[in-house]
C-alpha cells in the first residue's frame, strides 16, 4: 500500500446550526473540491465542535486540496468561531467500514 497523507481539522462552531450547514455544504462539494480524497470522519466532540480527519491517497493529493480547503473555511467563516488544522502522513490504518459517499451518522440518540 502506498503511503497516505491526512488532515485533521478541529472546529468550533457559532452553534449546532451552524455545524450543520456547514456539515450540509461538505457533502454538496466534498467529490469536486477534494480530489485524492480517500476516506473522511466527522467526530461531533461537543454540541458545537467536531474534529474532522481526512486521509489523502497521496501526498501530492493533500498538498494539491489545501487552497480549496482554504477556500471553504473562508467561504465558512460566519459560522465558524475557531479552526486549525495539522497535516501529514499516516503511519497506520485499519478499517472494516466501507461506505459509498460521504455517510453521517445521528449520535444525538
Amino acid at each position: 500500500m502506498e503511503a497516505k497523507f491526512a488532515r485533521v481539522n478541529m472546529i468550533d462552531f457559532l452553534s449546532e446550526e451552524a455545524l450543520a450547514e456547514v456539515q450540509n455544504r461538505y457533502v454538496n462539494i466534498r467529490e469536486k473540491t477534494y480530489p485524492g480524497l480517500e476516506f473522511t470522519v466527522w467526530v461531533r466532540t461537543g454540541p458545537q465542535s467536531m474534529m474532522t480527519l481526512s486521509i489523502y491517497e497521496s501526498e501530492e493529493a493533500l498538498l494539491a486540496t489545501t487552497e480549496n480547503h482554504q477556500e471553504l473555511i473562508a467561504s465558512t467563516a460566519e459560522f465558524v468561531k475557531d479552526i486549525f488544522f495539522y497535516e501529514g502522513g499516516v503511519s497506520g490504518l485499519a478499517s472494516t467500514l466501507v461506505t459509498d459517499g460521504f455517510v453521517t451518522f445521528d449520535n444525538a440518540k
